[in-house]
């Protein structure tokens, strides 16, 4: 299994996804440096997250739409869709649910590397000192299998935890929002500019 690391915008922005809809599952894409024009294939680089849905992670021509636009946008910036994140709707469920297997399937059919990123809703908070999540793979097996866990580095999460506490997650646009109202960013471009200027 080839390292995992995971930026700043990408970590924070799943971070604040989850933490603007605490009472809903939520669920996005991570986006990964195209490995043709990555030097070294031995890491995966998770460069940034696309929020998709808060309201029903099950829509499929929904989700149709939004991968269309975020392959295309992917395109346009030598990214690939490379992973999948959810947080489950209640507290204490933080398990791979048949949801997150199936998309993360799809995505993986697509790009051998793809992981699933399930958040842990106990550590979505600015105290939080471990990463928000467990990472899942399927690279060496026939079924996703959690694999370690060291995807950011200090820096990152004292920063993700200041942008928490600052509830930076009020500028943050999900799909759902984007449906309704399509001058919402579901690219975040500013929230993306806060961010760099925050790390």
């Amino acid at each position: 299994m080839a390292d995992i690391s995971v930026s700043i915008q990408a970590y924070a922005k799943l971070l604040l996804h989850a933490a603007k809809y605490p009472h809903c599952a939520v669920n996005g894409i991570l986006l990964a440096e195209d490995s043709k024009n990555v030097k070294e294939k031995k890491q995966i680089k998770f460069v940034d997250c696309i929020p998709l849905f808060h309201i029903s992670l099950t829509l499929a021509p929904m989700l149709e739409a939004a991968l269309l636009q975020i392959d295309s946008y992917c395109k346009s910036k030598g990214y690939v869709i490379g992973g999948y994140y959810q947080a489950n709707e209640h507290l204490q469920d933080n398990d791979l649910n048949p949801i997150a297997r199936h998309i993360g399937k799809k995505i993986h059919d697509y790009y051998p590397d793809a992981c699933i990123f399930m958040i842990d809703n106990n550590r979505v908070n600015p105290e939080s000192t471990r990463d928000v999540y467990k990472v899942f793979s399927m690279k060496d097996s026939a079924d996703w299998k959690e694999v370690k866990n060291d995807t950011i580095d200090e820096d990152t999460r004292q920063t993700s935890a200041v942008l928490l506490e600052q509830e930076q997650f009020r500028y943050l646009t999900d799909f759902d929002n984007h449906l309704d109202n399509v001058a919402n960013d579901w690219r975040n471009t500013q929230l993306n500019e806060l961010i760099s200027k925050c790390s």
